[in-house]
């Protein structure tokens, strides 16, 4: 009896998700903000140290504020002011060493530190910024606005640009 209620509870769950229009994959914790200042929000609500940050949240900063996010394999993601950030995807399996973060910046600065996913074998990490799209190789990185055009300064490892964004 016991097995039969696994099975038609391994049924129920994706047919309710898939009535309501939900994606539990997309309700995953995927990081949390670790550091805040002034106005800053995940998807529309004030961010505050321990805010969960899931799949297709929107991070954004107000003048003079800053927005920390860890995610769990201990990458960090660092908004400036005014600045805008769409967390894609992220997928992290170290049993298979294997992972991907995508991110879009859509306005202002942010700084990027890789984590643990960078050690994977199988990984991607991709941002798109308005004018082009980076593959993030054992980075730590810097992107924003600099004299009316966006610019990357490398801090540490690899940062392959192209003139298009990623899809």
């Amino acid at each position: 009896m016991s097995a039969q209620l696994g099975f038609a509870r391994s049924l129920f769950v994706p047919l309710l998700f898939s009535l309501l229009g939900a994606n539990p994959a997309a309700a995953e914790v995927v990081g949390t903000v670790t550091k805040v200042e002034s106005q800053a929000q995940v998807s529309g609500a004030t961010a505050g140290v321990g805010t969960a940050v899931q799949m297709n949240n929107v991070l954004t900063t107000g003048a003079k504020s800053r927005l920390q996010v860890t995610f769990r394999d201990n990458s960090t993601l660092t908004l400036g002011e005014n600045a805008r950030v769409v967390v894609n995807k992220f997928v992290y399996n170290p049993k298979k060493s294997s992972g991907e973060l995508a991110l879009s910046a859509t306005r202002g600065a942010f700084r990027f530190t890789g984590g643990k996913i960078e050690q994977m074998q199988s990984k991607k990490v991709t941002l798109n910024t308005p004018g082009a799209a980076l593959a993030i190789r054992g980075t730590d990185f810097w992107a924003g606005p600099t004299n009316g055009k966006y610019g990357v300064v490398v801090l540490k490892g690899h940062v392959g640009v192209t003139g298009k964004r990623a899809r």
